[in-house]
């Protein structure tokens, strides 16, 4: 335990200190500082690199409406609650609805300044949806593939052997490897082999952190990996 906790130690700064803001489009953002705290202007995206909302962070802190995409457009900006309430702009085929998410408990109903033409029960459904949305982590905030990373991995390895093991890993609330747990340990596990693979996953690029609701969060990954370089990648 007090070798993995060193090795984690030795090998974590290395993948960090390189990637404080991402480039995108020419912009830096999704800074962290030295202390790995989000700052400044952040862009989350899908897993094809589609941007899907945009904050600002102060300490950690969202300090901005959240503004969220779909297909390049802004569907709907959500403004800071304020007790129960949580007023909102919802763009709907070109009109801007103002309204509001009623939180009373574990239930929540929206009330809408007007209704518009055409908007039906789908549509309050689709709402529903944007209201509950989680922005789920993504390596490299979609801008180079996962498995590509490994494939760089696996190539300058020295002793990892032909296998497949699963593997949970802790992404903190900066988007940080934090922790890597394995399933099982066989004949071919050897402290040479620990070190590579605890050094694959410490040096990995940034992921984008897990969002819900206001704020970025920890989240477990189970991640299956093998010489055939088939990565999967689950809650």
């Amino acid at each position: 335990m007090f070798r993995n906790l060193l090795i984690a130690i030795l090998l974590m700064p290395l993948g960090l200190v390189a990637q404080r803001t991402i480039k995108w489009q020419g912009m830096k953002l999704n800074e962290l500082d030295k202390q790995g705290r989000k700052q400044g202007e952040w862009l989350f995206f899908d897993k094809k690199g589609n941007a899907l909302m945009h904050c600002q962070f102060r300490n950690d802190k969202v300090i901005s409406p959240r503004v969220f995409f779909n297909n390049g457009d802004t569907v709907l900006v959500r403004l800071e609650p304020n007790d129960s309430l949580e007023h909102f702009i919802y763009y709907y085929k070109g009109q801007q609805v103002s309204g509001a998410f009623v939180n009373s408990g574990d239930q929540f109903r929206i009330e809408l300044d007007h209704i518009p033409q055409g908007f039906t029960r789908e549509d309050i459904a689709e709402l529903k949806r944007w209201y509950a949305v989680k922005i789920e982590p993504v390596y490299m905030f979609g801008m180079q593939p996962l498995v590509d990373y490994f494939s760089a991995a696996y190539y300058k390895a020295n002793t990892i052997p032909n296998w497949n093991h699963n593997f949970v890993v802790t992404i903190d609330a900066s988007g940080r490897v934090t922790n890597v747990e394995w399933e099982k340990k066989d004949e071919l596990w050897t402290d040479n082999v620990e070190r590579e693979v605890f050094g694959m996953f410490y040096n990995m690029g940034r992921w984008q952190p897990f969002f819900d609701t206001w704020q970025t969060k920890e989240i477990k990954l189970t991640m299956s990996l093998g010489a055939d370089l088939h990565t999967i990648t689950a809650r």
